[in-house]
């Protein structure tokens, strides 16, 4: 897994490389795009996007593979009660939304 978000970041920065390439030369004339910040900047924004969009990833797929687990445990258990939770799921994700909406 982490391969594949490597593989994303270097390809973020690639292509954020072949931009900074192909910008006019008077676009390096100026102070704030020296060698050093183009550099600093390519490699803070690729791994800032890493982040972003990895842990938001890795939260997602947490999340619902602990549900359909649950979910099958509580099946294997006692179906009739699994069944009732399950009706009461979308109550409870309204009940944490509003609680969400007055606390923000």
């Amino acid at each position: 897994m982490m391969v594949v978000w490597c593989f994303l970041a270097c390809s973020r920065r690639s292509m954020c490389f072949e931009k900074v390439v192909y910008m006019e030369i008077s676009w390096f004339d100026e102070a704030e795009h020296y060698s050093g910040a183009i550099g600093a900047r390519l490699t803070t924004d690729a791994v800032a996007v890493r982040s972003l969009v990895g842990d938001a990833l890795a939260l997602l797929v947490q999340n619902i593979a602990t549900v359909v687990a649950g979910l099958v445990i509580a099946f294997k258990s006692n179906w009739e009660l699994a069944l009732l939770i399950l009706v009461l799921f979308p109550l409870m994700g309204i009940s944490g939304y509003i609680r969400w909406k007055s606390l923000k």
